[in-house]
């Protein structure tokens, strides 16, 4: 039960008990979608690219017109502090920004601004089967918004939503995930994770225009070119993955997640990873070891 856990939640600038930390229901937020949020890790009770969730938490907010009352630095430095207080080591660190109740309207001017962080120890234990097998995604019926209709940038908790329908119904069909298209049909990502190909020994990634380009993703392009991998970041469609013999989800939540089928269609390294997600994740695990 998230809503009583043992440790503590920093709050509008102060430590308080995790079940203390409430909200009232008349909350904006909660009726209007009005909040942005980050998920971070901790490895080694350090927390990994701190300043950069930090950053683009206020650049959400700004996307939605929110003014974060804490700066990149304060939010790092609170960060550390709940970290330190729990004594996390792996820990999965959630901050989260939102409107309160002193307006209930749909504009969101002139209104109260909440900023929380709680974190729980969660280091990864997937299942061997998602190493071996890899991942089955669903082509989800739901498609990224344009981005001329929404924030698709900003890391706003009301685009979720989608999401959430998209996965629910991955997972009542026997998949573990669902893979997102844009309004043309084109490949977007996961439901919560970006998406890479490997075709003809080149990783391919499409370009973030209606999703959010993940802090993960960005690392493990730098990663994959640092150690002699090609990468492109170029529109897919479905139709281009016939051509695909290896894919892998990225995530600050998942790190990084072989993909095995799509629907019906098996990629070639069925039951082992292949050679150029094997690489990658060691790499990011190397990475993970030693910041």
């Amino acid at each position: 039960m998230f809503d009583d856990m043992p440790g503590f939640i920093w709050m509008d600038g102060q430590l308080m008990p995790w079940k203390d930390a409430r909200i009232h229901i008349m909350t904006h937020a909660l009726h209007y979608g009005s909040s942005v949020f980050e998920g971070v890790r901790s490895y080694r009770g350090k927390i990994f690219k701190g300043m950069e969730h930090c950053e683009r938490l206020h650049a959400s907010a700004n996307m939605l017109a929110i003014k974060v009352p804490y700066t990149p630095f304060e939010l790092l430095k609170a960060m550390e502090l709940v970290l330190s207080k729990g004594q996390y080591q792996n820990a999965y660190i959630r901050m989260l920004v939102w409107c309160g109740s002193k307006v209930m309207t749909v504009s969101n001017r002139d209104i109260d601004i909440h900023v929380a962080i709680g974190m729980w120890e969660r280091p990864l234990n997937y299942p061997r089967a998602y190493y071996e097998e890899g991942l089955k995604l669903k082509v989800a019926s739901w498609r990224r918004p344009d981005p001329k209709s929404a924030p698709v940038a900003s890391k706003a908790a009301g685009l979720y939503m989608i999401s959430s329908m998209s996965k629910v119904d991955a997972e009542i069909n026997g998949f573990n995930d669902a893979l997102m298209l844009d309004l043309q049909g084109r490949i977007a990502e996961a439901t919560s994770s970006n998406v890479f190909f490997v075709i003809d020994d080149i990783l391919y990634t499409p370009p973030p225009e209606c999703f959010l380009n993940g802090i993960t993703r960005n690392t493990v392009i730098d990663l994959a070119r640092s150690i002699g991998i090609g990468v492109k970041e170029s529109p897919l469609t479905l139709v281009d993955l016939e051509k695909a013999t290896e894919g892998f989800l990225t995530g600050t939540a998942i790190e990084i997640l072989p993909i095995g089928s799509i629907e019906d269609r098996p990629f070639s390294w069925k039951f082992k990873p292949g050679p150029v997600t094997q690489k990658i994740r060691n790499a990011f695990l190397q990475m993970i070891e030693t910041f």
